[in-house]
């Protein structure tokens, strides 16, 4: 028993030094195990991940949406694409992960969507928008696809 005091005073002091507080009746034991206890791992936040079901809705919108209604969204709607495509480039910086040419290209194609939009009226607003849409979604899934979400 005298044996067991002098192994614990050490640990106690250890976690001291290290800012931690050594147990206290037993939470250590009544802590769930989640396979990964005592690892201390930080949680990657994928920005463009949070945002994935309101940009779908907001998709949705662009193609149901009317010439009149087009027209009205066009300002705002490439402030919203530049806050995505951002949001992409930073989850991919943080995970160190160089696009492929593939999705390389495809971004392209959106980015020169947004070019190509303010310019138009009418029918042709209405089918550069379904189809910008329609490589936005792709953009989106091959996104989620890189980041195994």
């Amino acid at each position: 028993m005298r044996h067991a005091g002098k192994v614990f005073i050490p640990l106690w002091l250890l976690l001291a030094a290290c800012g931690g507080e050594p147990p206290e009746g037993g939470e250590a034991a009544r802590a769930p195990d989640s396979g990964m206890a005592g690892m201390a791992m930080p949680s990657m936040r994928m920005p463009s991940m949070d945002s994935l079901p309101a940009v779908r809705a907001y998709l949705d919108s662009v193609v149901r949406a009317e010439p009149g209604e087009l027209a009205a969204m066009v300002a705002g709607h490439r402030a919203r694409i530049d806050r995505m495509l951002a949001a992409m480039d930073q989850d991919m910086t943080a995970m160190n992960m160089t696009p492929d040419a593939a999705w390389q290209a495809l971004a392209d194609s959106v980015r020169a969507d947004m070019v190509a939009i303010p310019g138009l009226g009418g029918e042709g607003l209405v089918l550069q928008m379904r189809g910008h849409a329609g490589r936005m979604r792709r953009l989106l899934e091959r996104h989620k696809a890189m980041m195994r979400m």
